[in-house]
């Protein structure tokens, strides 16, 4: 992929350059970029300026290059399919590979523009959803109850602590009876359970905060757990817990992580209330399934980011997460149970979005037509 990326910057940077310099160019490019998406799987702890100045400008000329190379790739059809090694100097020549390189650089530019507003504007400009759930059985003094859920923060280099403080900030002024995070808290390794478990602990809700895992918290669950624990909320490993208001209660259920083999969905909704509605958190939208044939009302989940990477204006249809078979952001049902994917707050690999915003999500619980009439 990284090879891929550098096609149409090489054949663009040929137009101001002469061809051996942009090779050099180009595989000096290459190589800076390739070893840091390699390192993006452990994340290590670096300087917040080398993060700001050095890794997230690679990361926008890495996703400006794979984005141009369709485009360039159509560029060259138009003018007569030239060839694709046209760094040679015969290659490079005349009016056809004039336009070539043209083509290259434009969408190259193109790329870097789109690339850069994913990087530094769309994936800090997070959106509020509030949106209605019916629940069947949902007492009617519960009805209105508000819970926030936040997804995916990947606490680490690219949104550290000072970001999740902010967000817990946004959280918190959205009046939640109850506050849920559903996995993925940091992006990888272990070098920042400390900074997202400070970020959970400054969540506040009226009935509480409650945590499940994610497949990126697997590298030392045990410690990551205690840290959290240590600061207030509960992290939920297959059970549940009743949450009660006046003469209304439901049952809040949290399903541990797919991906390490730990869930249990059977042990999670054993001996749950027969009458009261349950919510199931489940890091992976996949539990919606097995969740809706056990009766449970409402799913949350996160994981996919929305796609993280969609068509601008009609990312919630053309995104990554719908391209690979999976829901991307927001609420389906099947029948009487319900299931809401949040876009999440972070990011996974480059530190990028594109057509996708960062969400907080307030589901506002209603009665269903049934109990407002009973009542």
């Amino acid at each position: 992929m990284t090879a891929a990326s550098h096609i149409a910057p090489a054949v663009a940077w040929s137009l101001l350059l002469p061809w051996w310099l942009a090779l050099v160019v180009t595989f000096t490019f290459w190589a800076l970029t390739a070893r840091r998406v390699q390192k993006i799987f452990s994340d290590p702890r670096r300087s917040r300026w080398v993060t700001r100045l050095v890794d997230v400008p690679m990361f926008v000329h890495f996703g400006a290059g794979f984005m141009a190379l369709p485009l360039f790739a159509f560029g060259a059809l138009l003018v007569g399919g030239s060839s694709l090694t046209g760094c040679a100097p015969a290659a490079l020549a005349g009016d056809g590979a004039l336009q070539l390189r043209e083509a290259a650089f434009a969408a190259f530019a193109a790329g870097l523009g789109l690339t850069g507003w994913g990087a530094w504007v769309r994936r800090r400009r997070v959106v509020t959803h509030e949106v209605e759930v019916e629940l069947a059985g949902l007492h009617p003094e519960l009805d209105g109850y508000r819970v926030v859920q936040l997804s995916d923060l990947h606490i680490g280099s690219y949104d550290d602590k000072a970001r999740g403080l902010e967000w817990t900030r946004m959280a918190n002024e959205l009046r939640p009876d109850l506050l849920v995070v559903t996995g993925d808290l940091v992006t990888s390794g272990t070098d920042y359970y400390e900074d997202v478990a400070d970020v959970l602990g400054s969540l506040r809700a009226r009935d509480g905060v409650f945590v499940v895992m994610g497949n990126h918290d697997q590298w030392n669950n045990d410690a990551l757990t205690r840290a959290i624990v240590e600061r207030g909320p509960r992290v939920l490993k297959n059970e549940h817990v009743n949450i009660t208001r006046g003469g209304g209660a439901f049952t809040l259920a949290g399903v541990d992580d797919a991906f390490s083999g730990n869930d249990d969905i059977e042990r999670t909704l054993a001996d749950r209330p027969a009458n009261v509605p349950t919510i199931l958190l489940a890091h992976y939208p996949s539990f919606f399934r097995e969740a809706a044939e056990r009766g449970v009302e409402l799913t949350l989940s996160g994981h996919t980011h929305g796609g993280q990477f969609g068509v601008p204006f009609l990312a919630d249809r053309w995104n990554l997460a719908r391209a690979v078979g999976q829901p991307s952001r927001g609420l389906e049902r099947r029948g009487e149970s319900a299931l809401y994917v949040n876009a999440g707050l972070g990011t996974t690999g480059p530190p990028v979005r594109i057509g996708v915003a960062p969400e907080i999500a307030v589901l506002v619980l209603r009665t269903s037509g049934n109990e407002r009439g009973a009542s």
